[in-house]
């Protein structure tokens, strides 16, 4: 690789690209952290093009120090599966975001939720020293590797392989949950050892398994975490709530009970990241894929109900629009956009999250928790 090459992918240069408004303490961490010493040698960014370092290594330097999501491990480390992302390290643009949101002081114990390569938690170790942090890993192998990277950096936080929704770390208590993996329900196990007043800063969805979701930032009590979410972001789902599946559900290639043409392409607001987020905060409990009619060449979108009152709906091209159950799915989301729009097109940020442990509850709610719009079990 040649010079110029290498002044372009640095540890400097990257700080250097994150956005403007990026906190010049949380840029100075990524100009003194290497992420290449934390990525593996075989890695894949988007769209899953491959990078090995043996073969293109300057491929693979250019890849570490660009602004990506790379994942390094498939099928949770299994041979002959789906090729399913299931370890990464994520986009150091979101990683900012994150420890922005933490708002970490130099006190703070600080548990992380996912070591992942454990880049992020060498971000970590250098705000605030290695004493201040423990980081939790699920997979053994994962959390193994993690921890060899990170004394090789000279970082020593406390690395537990376990279940970080569960067991969550010692007993001294912390100021402070990052969770570097998607949740549907926060564990009570989070609030539960703060020390005081804290704050979980997580990627919240409201069905297990979506691929949409958002950045929850709760401020805790005892018993109470509580936020607004700042604004969309996806990631890996923790394992314990991930969806096991992605089959279409049983209502596939049934007669539908009612069937209409609507003008324009009715899939667009259920395809759209955005849209369909907005749409999952105003309307719970439903899940979502795609699907293709024998002899198709389009393929369609199907909507089912995860709630106890069955429905589902099939959505075509052509402006199809099939429905069936007693819950009439896109009936019910042309009602939800009509409320958005009377409340003036609230964004995702406009939303917010209550977890209540001594009501057993988790209610979304918009415009502050005293407008409530839906509550779930927790």
């Amino acid at each position: 690789m040649g010079q110029n090459n290498i002044m372009k992918y640095t540890p400097s240069a990257l700080a250097a690209r994150l956005p403007n408004g990026t906190p010049d303490h949380i840029r100075r961490l990524f100009a003194a952290v290497p992420r290449h010493r934390f990525l593996t040698d075989v890695m894949w960014g988007p769209g899953f093009t491959r990078y090995d370092r043996t073969s293109d290594p300057e491929a693979w330097t250019r890849a570490v120090y660009t602004d990506q999501a790379l994942t390094t491990q498939l099928d949770d480390g299994h041979e002959g599966g789906r090729l399913m992302p299931s370890s990464s390290s994520s986009a150091p643009t979101v990683m900012a975001r994150m420890l922005a949101a933490a708002d970490l002081a130099p006190t703070h114990r600080v548990l992380e939720v996912g070591t992942g390569t454990g880049y992020n938690a060498a971000l970590l170790c250098q705000m605030l020293g290695s004493s201040q942090v423990t980081t939790v890993e699920i997979d053994a192998t994962v959390a193994e590797t993690a921890r060899s990277a990170l004394f090789t950096h000279g970082a020593h936080p406390t690395v537990l392989t376990g279940d970080g929704e569960a067991a969550a770390g010692d007993l001294l208590g912390y100021d402070r949950v990052i969770a570097t993996c998607s949740v549907s329900r926060v564990p009570a196990v989070w609030l539960r050892r703060m020390r005081g007043r804290g704050r979980i800063v997580t990627p919240w969805a409201p069905t297990p398994g979506s691929p949409n979701g958002a950045l929850a930032v709760l401020d805790t009590t005892a018993t109470t975490a509580e936020g607004r979410f700042e604004g969309a972001l996806a990631f890996m789902w923790a394992r314990g709530q991930r969806d096991p599946g992605g089959t279409p559900p049983p209502h596939q290639g049934i007669e539908a009970q009612s069937t209409e043409r609507v003008q324009g392409d009715p899939r667009v607001p259920w395809l759209d990241g955005e849209e369909a987020l907005l749409l999952s905060l105003l309307m719970p409990h439903w899940a979502f894929g795609m699907g293709m009619e024998e002899g198709g060449t389009d393929p369609y979108v199907w909507v089912t109900s995860t709630s106890a009152d069955p429905g589902w709906a099939r959505l075509h091209a052509d402006g199809r629009v099939e429905q069936g159950g007693g819950r009439r799915l896109v009936d019910e989301a042309a009602g939800a956009w009509d409320v958005w729009q009377r409340w003036d097109r609230p964004a995702v940020a406009d939303f917010g999250l209550t977890v209540d442990l001594e009501k057993g509850l988790q209610t979304v709610w918009v415009h502050g928790p005293q407008h409530a719009l839906w509550s779930t079990p927790r």
